[in-house]
């Protein structure tokens, strides 16, 4: 089985005045501290073939690659 490694990337939600004011009404109504994030996107499930492709692209470029669904 090949290894697999999970990676997220959030980052904070780009949010309206009215979504914002529901947002630091609870914070308010619970007495917390929420971080809003936006939504991330599915990962792809790849073949071996596929994996192997990304294997062979980090390698060569030394960056790290993550799928997605589109």
């Amino acid at each position: 089985m090949p290894e697999v490694f999970v990676m997220e990337c959030a980052r904070p939600a780009k949010l309206g005045k009215a979504p914002l004011k529901e947002i630091q009404e609870l914070e308010e109504k619970l007495g917390i501290t929420l971080v809003a994030y936006e939504k991330i996107p599915s990962y792809k499930k790849l073949t071996a073939a596929g994996v192997a492709k990304l294997k062979a692209a980090e390698k060569e470029t030394g960056a790290i690659l993550v799928a997605y669904e589109a």
